[in-house]
């Protein structure tokens, strides 16, 4: 094993691909970092307390301010993605991931240039290139890893290192 190690190519594109389209991850992320129910302390003039224990307020902006450093790490990463005639990666990931358009749409967003091959090699060098980027990413934003797992799957002699799932 040389300074870079290898990884395991379709894993980590199932990482990705699951990361977008499972609920309980870039969906979550999406929907608690533009939530707006978060509201301001309210304080009792009589000095009695309810009875809810702690800061609801605190912990609501707590988690709000997790997600919605998550939502700008994969805002991030995909501008760190292709976005040229060969690989338009960036693209790709904003049509089919974030937007969640079939992808009859991405292509027709693409204006048709991509047949039914050139699109599929297209789409999994966009995911592949979204894991290498949300990786540092998220270590530069410090963004916890149970929110954004890690993406990319190193393999490692007869079984591979999965990350994320």
């Amino acid at each position: 094993m040389g300074l870079v190690p290898d990884i395991d190519k379709s894993a980590t594109i199932s990482n990705v691909r699951s990361f977008f389209w499972n609920d309980k991850k870039y969906q979550r992320i999406k929907r608690r970092a533009w939530w707006d129910g978060i509201k301001s302390t309210t304080t009792d003039a009589t000095g009695v307390h309810g009875s809810c224990k702690g800061n609801s307020s605190e912990d609501m902006m707590i988690d709000y301010a997790a997600y919605a450093q998550a939502k700008r790490a994969v805002d991030y990463a995909i501008k760190g993605c292709s976005n040229n005639k060969m690989f338009p990666s960036q693209d790709i990931l904003q049509f089919r991931y974030i937007d969640q358009n079939e992808v009859r749409e991405v292509k027709e967003k693409l204006r048709g240039k991509y047949g039914h091959d050139t699109y599929i090699r297209a789409d999994k060098q966009a995911c592949y290139e979204f894991a290498e980027c949300i990786d540092g990413v998220t270590r530069k934003l410090h963004v916890d890893r149970k929110i954004i797992p890690k993406m990319l799957v190193k393999k490692t002699g007869s079984k591979q290192e999965t990350n994320g799932n």
